[in-house]
């Protein structure tokens, strides 16, 4: 495979969807001194100085290197198809060996996303949107003609080796044209994204859906058009994302739905985490999905809620999501060897998956930064400074190509067969992007929600 040279250092320090800034030092002044006159709530700093030890500025160095020395030339070199488009994860992440060549539209959809954002947050960088254009083209040659999901996955070269996949692959192929289009300035591409959705939404809506949460429960009962915490949490983070590049009243429409389904539904009453299944009618189902909770989806799906509220500039609405998040970062944390467990196998047992998930991790750090950013919470902060070191300590070797995914409790034991690129893309980019902005505001909080 071929390789390029990612030595250039040209960051947009700018209000920008990667970083979910919002705000930006030169339209928030009035804002800050509204904010600055106002007595701060306990527990909020209106200046971050420092992190856990480390200056603004080591953080941003910390993960521009991670970016441009490790993550770019890496995927470059090992894991981007330059020749048939698209990315290849089953690898040897210690070598950057391949176990095989063949795709997923997972993976190629979240990669298509990867390299757009980066061309529309990081650098106009011509290597990226090149990138991005054959992954796009490679998922076309594969569109399902009669409306199903895309195909689940194919070869190197673009032949189908399964069904349909499920619906989460159509999103991410959603995700990805709609960031491209934004980067190419090809709009049918945004107007594809979106036909998409609302055919995945469609489908989801009908009273026969299937969809089993595989691993996550084992023994998963069988649900009838079950409603599913993921598909609101995809759904919504794609709503923000394309109303963040422009207006659009059915995704504003969307964006409502899925956050009612979330806080509403999806919240349970009793003990105030999530539950990732729920009847098609939105009550608790009568069986092992009423006290099973997916952790790390809960997490990640609060976050996008944050993030919507951001958009919204709604102040409520992020106090309603930050509530939860706290609570479901606070009960999923590993007291005794760090990190946060993904899964709650039963809640008033207290049985937990304990094996842990790199995505899990970043979750937490993406939520707890922009808490941060724009409230200057001690929570976050205190959740943020336990978990950015823990991720470098426990999944990345500087002696490997790419970090580990997942691993047992303590780490021990570390997955080597899968390469990640799409959490761990979207963490250390949107955290460089809030280092920036903060070290342009002189460390001040944005104070968005004051």
């Amino acid at each position: 495979m071929k390789t390029t040279d990612y030595s250039r250092r040209e960051f947009l320090a700018k209000s920008s969807l990667g970083g979910l800034g919002l705000l930006t030092a030169a339209n928030t002044s009035g804002c800050r001194r509204d904010f600055e006159r106002s007595s701060m709530t306990v527990g909020q700093r209106a200046k971050i100085d420092t992190l856990g030890g480390m200056t603004l500025e080591q953080l941003r160095d910390q993960y521009r290197a991670e970016l441009f020395d490790n993550f770019i030339p890496n995927m470059d070199r090992y894991a981007i198809d330059h020749e048939y488009g698209g990315v290849m994860c089953s690898m040897d992440i210690r070598t950057g060996e391949l176990e095989n060549m063949n795709k997923t539209a997972w993976y190629v959809g979240r990669g298509l996303w990867v390299y757009s954002y980066m061309y529309n947050n990081l650098e106009k960088n011509a290597r990226f949107l090149e990138i991005a254009a054959r992954s796009k083209d490679l998922l076309l040659k594969i569109q399902p003609a009669d409306g199903s999901f895309w195909t689940e996955s194919f070869t190197r070269e673009g032949v189908p080796l399964s069904g349909p996949g499920d619906i989460y692959g159509s999103l991410f192929v959603a995700e990805g044209l709609s960031e491209y289009a934004e980067a190419s300035g090809e709009k049918q591409y945004r107007i594809m994204a979106k036909k998409i959705i609302f055919d995945c939404v469609r489908r989801y809506d009908q009273p026969d859906y299937s969809y089993s949460i595989g691993s996550y429960l084992k023994n998963s009962p069988a649900i009838q058009g079950p409603r599913i915490l993921g598909h609101w949490m995809i759904l919504l983070s794609l709503s923000t994302q394309m109303l963040m590049h422009e207006p659009d009243e059915d995704l504003e429409n969307l964006a409502a739905r899925c956050v009612d389904a979330i806080l509403n539904h999806h919240v349970n009453k009793e003990y105030g985490l999530t539950n990732e299944v729920l009847n098609h009618d939105f009550s608790l189902p009568d069986n092992a999905y009423a006290q099973h909770s997916i952790t790390g989806h809960g997490l990640e799906t609060l976050a996008f809620v944050m993030f919507e509220a951001g958009r919204r500039r709604d102040g409520k609405l992020f106090r309603s999501a930050e509530k939860v998040f706290r609570k479901i970062v606070d009960v999923c944390t590993d007291h005794v060897y760090g990190g946060y467990f993904h899964t709650l196998q039963q809640v008033d047992n207290n049985i937990w998956s304990t094996e842990k998930s790199l995505w899990c991790q970043q979750e937490v750090i993406n939520g707890t930064l922009f808490m941060i950013e724009h409230t200057g919470d001690e929570w976050a902060i205190g959740h943020f400074e336990r978990t950015n070191p823990y991720i470098f300590d426990k999944y990345y070797n500087p002696a490997h190509k790419f970090w580990h995914f997942g691993g047992d409790r303590k780490m021990a034991y570390r997955n080597v067969t899968l390469m990640e690129h799409y959490h761990h893309a979207r963490q250390f980019i949107r955290g460089l992007l809030t280092f920036e902005r903060l070290i342009e505001r002189g460390g001040r909080i944005s104070g968005l929600f004051a």
